[in-house]
């Protein structure tokens, strides 16, 4: 599917920060409902005196799963909200300390399994939450979560509900 629209999410913490941009569908007529639901992704970083760009793929639903937890999150700050994609190549935790403090800890690995990686912090306010929120409500727009994992897809791009 073409993005007309630049579908991403960033959590930033002054001038650093991690971007996931959302660039395509890889398999969008695939048999299986798992290859429809993985996306190609640009992932960027800077923190610190470290920064880097590399491509992974990840699922739709961890887009959708994030954005649950963090509307949760934003309800109940003494939280936490995980973005996690398949072979943990991207994980953010997103902290609460109950009064609006966010710590995000971000471990990321350019290669999944054999890769380098990236332990960092990031810390930012409540109030930056709906913003980001509103990024991944974007991309759960675009990018479907579709059916069950590992079966035989009906052929129907059929949301899962």
């Amino acid at each position: 599917m073409a993005n007309a629209i630049e579908t991403y999410f960033e959590i930033k913490d002054g001038i650093d920060f991690i971007k996931i941009q959302v660039l395509k569908q890889n398999y969008p007529d695939g048999d299986l409902d798992w290859d429809r639901n993985s996306l190609n992704c640009n992932v960027s970083v800077k923190c610190g005196a470290f920064s880097g760009r590399f491509n992974a793929d990840l699922m739709s639903w961890d887009f959708d799963i994030f954005k649950t937890e963090l509307e949760y999150l934003y309800n109940n700050l003494n939280r936490t909200a995980i973005f996690e994609g398949i072979e943990s190549q991207v994980r953010i935790v997103v902290q609460g300390d109950g009064i609006g403090h966010l710590k995000t800890r971000c471990q990321i690995m350019d290669y999944a399994g054999t890769g380098n990686e990236l332990n960092c912090e990031l810390n930012f306010d409540q109030t930056e939450l709906p913003q980001i929120i509103g990024q991944l409500e974007k991309i759960t727009k675009e990018y479907k979560v579709y059916g069950r994992i590992n079966e035989k897809s009906t052929g129907a791009n059929k949301e899962l509900s």
